[in-house]
């Protein structure tokens, strides 16, 4: 997984009165919720005999153990020795915490060192400006895949899949009549055009992150999450730009999310990208790429330098 970066991985909303436990980025992790209400995260494993910190329960604000009782506070310390209450040193019990932020509804973790000046995360307010510029109600959706991040992220700079895998739901063109890529370091917006029908343009902000806008249609965000190298966790926030009545939008709204992560990702593209044949999700050295794929190029380009820094 790339060092360095921030990933989305839960919504907020699920923190609440239990110990959550979640893979992501290859490791078992936990998150709970401190006294004071903030989500800390560790990896799901008690220093004291490996057991999962996720099985036991908040005290308190506190995250027990539930093999042998130990306490961990906010921030890391472990307050309690079931066993030995009177034990003066559980410094060699302690939780290491790993660098977390709650924004945009999403939790969101550093893979990478700790510091006190982390890059904001890719989320920006410019991007949030997109999505409110409909003025009506937001959706979240979340999702698993048993493919790599790379094939869901590739898949949203190519417009031109879009008359064959989804032949029978989004009816369009063939031809690409438009099409332009261009990176700035982390970013890649590509946009174009099938016919005179279905327009686009996609923000990719490396590694995994995107912002989508339909001419007319729908504005969305996703988040692509390694659960693993062959799973993602998927995370979209939609929003439509075509009814904005009240009561109607929120609805209109829901329609679209259904009809794009339940029929046209779950059902359409994900078996294709099951059939994507490469040892190596990030090696497209295979490909033989045509000039509507620029966006995949540049992409992987990108993902190639984060890759090695």
């Amino acid at each position: 997984m790339i060092r360095d970066q921030w990933y989305a991985i839960a919504r907020a909303l699920e923190i609440g009165s239990r110990p959550f436990g979640l893979r992501r980025l290859g490791k078992p992790l936990v998150l709970w919720r401190d006294r004071e209400g903030a989500i800390r995260c560790a990896y799901d494993a008690c220093p004291h005999r490996g057991a999962a910190l996720s099985r036991g329960r908040l005290v308190e604000g506190a995250l027990e153990c539930p093999y042998h009782g130990l306490r961990f506070d906010g921030t890391g310390a472990c307050t309690h020795t079931p066993c030995h209450p009177g034990l003066a040193d559980r410094s060699g019990l302690d939780l290491h915490l790993l660098p977390i932020r709650e924004e945009r509804g999403l939790v969101w973790l550093w893979n990478g060192k700790a510091s006190d000046e982390l890059p904001p995360i890719p989320w920006d307010d410019a991007i949030q400006a997109r999505l409110d510029e409909s003025g009506v109600a937001q959706l979240d959706l979340t999702d698993t895949f048993d493919v790599s991040y790379l094939r869901v992220m590739e898949n949203l700079t190519d417009y031109h899949h879009v008359p064959f895998v989804h032949r029978w739901t989004v009816p369009a063109p063939a031809e690409v009549t438009r099409f332009h890529a261009e990176r700035h370091g982390v970013d890649v917006i590509t946009e174009g055009a099938l016919g005179d029908r279905l327009t686009a343009r996609t923000h990719i902000r490396g590694p995994c992150f995107a912002l989508l806008e339909f001419g007319g249609v729908a504005t969305f965000t996703v988040c692509a999450t390694p659960i693993d190298d062959d799973h993602t966790w998927l995370f979209a926030r939609y929003t439509q730009t075509w009814l904005r009545v009240p009561g109607f939008g929120a609805l209109a709204t829901w329609l679209l999310g259904m009809f794009d992560y339940r029929l046209l990702q779950r059902l359409q593209d994900a078996p294709v990208w099951r059939s994507q044949r490469l040892s190596d999700p990030a090696d497209i050295s295979r490909y033989t790429l045509l000039p509507a794929d620029e966006g995949v190029r540049l992409y992987f380009e990108m993902h190639q330098e984060l890759a090695c820094r």
